[in-house]
């Protein structure tokens, strides 16, 4: 085993088999580990989860990866996939990825089976956690890559998104290729206000759960004030339940039973829906998203809002939709093409950060000017006063980064950077400047 000597995020803390009733088919080896993550609130925290090895040899470079965000389980430490296994559903798509040839690292998130809450739909709380297991997944085993990509079902595809606005910057040192969000229960409001308008339809098993969970990340928040005494019951069920003990909590009470109609314009509720929904901004690797004509619990219509306003940012999205098909369908639909999609990522070369997009006033330089521009432009889209501590803290970081740039590539020391000088550090360093791929994005936008 190659083990990290500080605990740096990614570093294995430990590691065992996992018993052979938890491997998917197509499985050589599988092991549950625990490895350092970040915590929401920057403390550190342990995070669990598996690492499935497929049954053929790893090609030159290692195995390429999956890191497989799984959907919704429930809030308790005994819903942890690493503990009681993947839903049937979801082994039998991780193996359809181990019969490709991909290694699977799949994350438990942050609070299931390890020390602390679970923060479930913070997608800024677990997307590191879905980096970081891939490092961890690299120090536990040597037949395993650094060329990776995000796969991600339900709740792990509103993961899975996250990620992808934050992966190249988080691991620059691993090589990120895509973002691959099934059923993913994008622009939660507007999702919220679908599946809750029609007090006659049967209560959104999701909605328990989302009440519950939402106490983690917005403690003054408690819904069950909102709901009739039925509802609120079903909140606090959710703080135990599995999914399947939700969808029989649930049963066939409506939203006019459980007062869930019309969720989002009670007092409270709409800040932390939008607290909850993926920002809109041109991600800089390629993504797909797949949704069901006939998904019960994420309406088709919330996702093709998401989906054309990612396009209307620039992002490259293909977006597969499936007629017929239910929210489970969504896993098992065309997953041949997926795998298709996924295997053309791994093969293409990625192209550097380009020098154009990062010269903001167009001068054919690169200077301390261009980067406070950005960071004017960032802090602005965000609606931050310019004398924010948010404002400051961009312009801080901003700062920074010309900074690391001038110091590796002003060879002249002139306060410029040329297009000269900036390939040469590229071929000297080709990851140096990673944190510079998110540098000419726009500011995420409300969608």
């Amino acid at each position: 085993m190659r083990s990290g000597t500080r605990r740096e995020p990614g570093a294995v803390l430990d590691h065992r088999p996992l018993p052979r009733a938890l491997w998917p088919d197509h499985a050589a080896e599988a092991f549950h580990l625990v490895y350092q993550g970040l915590g929401y609130d920057g403390s550190g925290r342990a995070v669990s989860g598996s690492l499935f090895l497929p049954d053929r040899p790893a090609p030159p470079g290692g195995l390429p990866v999956v890191s497989y965000a799984h959907g919704t389980t429930g809030l308790a430490d005994h819903c942890a996939p690493s503990t009681t296994g993947l839903t049937r559903l979801e082994r039998e798509h991780v193996a359809r990825w181990l019969a490709a040839g991909y290694a699977v690292a799949a994350t438990d998130y942050e609070g299931l089976a390890t020390p602390g809450p679970h923060p479930y739909f913070n997608g800024e709380a677990v997307a590191d956690d879905v980096v970081d297991i891939v490092r961890a997944a690299r120090l536990l085993h040597p037949d395993v890559g650094r060329t990776w990509l995000v796969a991600g079902f339900s709740q792990g595809g509103h993961a899975a998104l996250f990620t992808g606005l934050i992966a190249a910057a988080h691991a620059p040192e691993l090589d990120f290729r895509g973002t691959l969000a099934l059923a993913p229960p994008v622009h939660l409001p507007m999702l919220v206000d679908l599946v809750t308008a029609d007090g006659a339809a049967r209560t959104s098993v999701l909605l328990p759960f989302l009440l519950a969970g939402l106490r983690t990340s917005h403690p003054d928040f408690d819904a069950r004030a909102l709901l009739t005494a039925a509802g609120g019951r079903l909140v606090d069920v959710a703080e135990t339940a599995t999914l399947v003990d939700m969808f029989r909590a649930v049963g066939r009470l409506t939203n006019d039973d459980t007062g869930t109609t019309d969720l989002a314009s009670r007092p409270g509720v709409a800040p932390v829906l939008r607290a909850c929904r993926v920002p809109v901004t041109r991600m800089d690797r390629p993504v797909l998203v797949s949704a069901g004509g006939a998904d019960e619990l994420v309406p088709l219509v919330v996702v093709e809002r998401f989906v054309a306003d990612l396009e209307g940012a620039g992002a490259t999205v293909r977006f597969d939709r499936h007629a017929g098909a239910t929210h489970a369908d969504v896993l098992r639909a065309d997953h041949d093409r997926l795998i298709d999609w996924a295997d053309e990522l791994i093969r293409d070369e990625v192209a550097p950060p380009d020098f154009d997009p990062l010269d903001a006033d167009g001068d054919g330089d690169l200077t301390r000017d261009d980067f406070d521009v950005f960071a004017l432009r960032l802090a602005q889209g965000a609606g931050e006063p310019p004398g924010s501590p948010r404002a400051r803290a961009i312009r801080h970081g901003y700062r920074a980064l010309w900074d690391r740039l001038a110091e590796r590539a002003d060879a002249d020391a002139d306060g410029r950077v040329t297009r000269e000088e900036f390939q040469r550090l590229l071929l000297a360093e080709p990851t140096a400047l990673a944190a510079l791929h998110d540098l000419a994005q726009p500011a995420p936008r409300e969608g």
